[in-house]
């Protein structure tokens, strides 16, 4: 007797990329700002140096028509309300993948 092997389909929401204009790594960035941690904090746990870090939250504040930085940040937290958020329970931090890590540097 053979068994079928189940296939298990698993997709993305939207909430992971917030939206298709921005790249991944602008997605986590500003994941982990919506989720409460600071510039400081971002670039260091992503190893990213804070010119580049600037220069992502231009990029990102022009493809998305936003003034400053609240209001993308703001934008962000609307798109994931109600979404996996990636929250480490003990912390209260996103937790961030570590093969994410130093891909900016």
């Amino acid at each position: 007797m053979k068994h079928e092997p189940k296939v298990i389909s698993i997709q993305r929401t939207s909430a992971f990329r917030l939206d298709p204009i921005l790249t991944g790594e602008e997605a986590i960035v500003l994941r982990a700002l919506a989720g409460g941690l600071t510039d400081r904090q971002v670039c260091h746990e992503l190893r990213m140096k804070p010119n580049t870090f600037l220069s992502m939250m231009r990029d990102m504040r022009e493809k998305l028509h936003m003034a400053d930085n609240v209001s993308l940040i703001d934008w962000a937290m609307e798109r994931i309300k109600g979404v996996d958020r990636r929250i480490d329970q003990w912390t209260g931090t996103p937790c961030v993948s570590r093969s994410y890590r130093g891909r900016t540097q």
